[in-house]
């Protein structure tokens, strides 16, 4: 069984610290059982925003729990979406803040998101993920990396990417359900680089939840997707988070009682 950690996005709609309590009480997933809480990631599907004052708040409440943000973490009183692509001296100021309230945290990593073809390309946006490493210090700045989009398409959208990434040593967080959606797109489940990449020792987090193969739908995983016998090559260093949306999971078998 693996040992799976919580993060807020669990329940999304709700505030960071109402999320907490939750997760704190306890939670399943059909196919995961207990979720742990060694470490909890903050997500922006919560409202409200992460202050400085808040983040002191929430790590002297839960100092049993290692909080990290996640990708995109409100840290502003305007949520802004920004990643590895965007970075520049205009968007600096929100990386600033995701660095100081890391530290406010006492988290070990942050990971955010490879980005957009339009705003850069992989080489540049890997260039800027080292930047923003030595801005972090001892925090890990790991690169989640993403899927197809034709709307808007996206930076490690595919397996040539993800090896790319990997090769070039620059810490990963390796999101199955994203390659869920990659390995539909391409018709191809890549088990042999699933696995290289979920054993690197550069990669810091794995992220788990389920989709339909066509977009990121943060469902909670009740039977075993294709890349399930590829989770027992995850590195030991490696953080393991569900994004599963127990809300919208408890909604959907309140309805099947009540059909019953």
């Amino acid at each position: 069984m693996l040992h799976v950690n919580a993060t807020t996005a669990m329940f999304p709609g709700t505030s960071v610290r109402d999320a907490l309590a939750r997760i704190a009480a306890g939670a399943r997933e059909p196919l995961l059982g207990d979720i742990a809480t060694n470490h909890v990631q903050l997500c922006p599907q919560n409202v409200g925003y992460l202050s400085e004052r808040e983040c002191e708040s929430l790590a002297a409440a839960y100092p049993k729990m290692h909080l990290r943000l996640h990708a995109n973490a409100r840290v502003l009183p305007s949520h802004r979406m920004l990643d590895a692509s965007t970075l520049s001296d205009e968007t600096r100021p929100y990386f600033d803040a995701l660095a100081d309230r890391s530290r406010r945290l006492g988290a070990k990593a942050y990971s955010l998101h490879a980005g957009h073809q339009a705003h850069s390309s992989l080489t540049k946006m890997l260039d800027a993920a080292r930047r923003l490493q030595e801005h972090f210090g001892d925090i890990v700045v790991a690169v989640e990396g993403l899927y197809p989009n034709r709307r808007h398409p996206q930076l490690m959208d595919c397996w040539a990417d993800y090896e790319t990434v990997w090769r070039a040593g620059v810490p990963m967080a390796i999101d199955l359900s994203h390659l869920k959606i990659v390995a539909d797109a391409e018709r191809s489940c890549d088990h042999g680089l699933v696995r290289d990449l979920l054993s690197a020792a550069t990669t810091v987090e794995v992220h788990l939840s389920d989709n339909d193969g066509r977009s990121d739908q943060h469902q909670v995983l009740s039977e075993t997707p294709w890349w399930w016998s590829c989770t027992d090559a995850i590195h030991e260093n490696a953080v393991v988070f569900t994004e599963g949306n127990q809300l919208r999971a408890h909604e959907a078998h309140q309805t099947l009682l009540a059909a019953r």
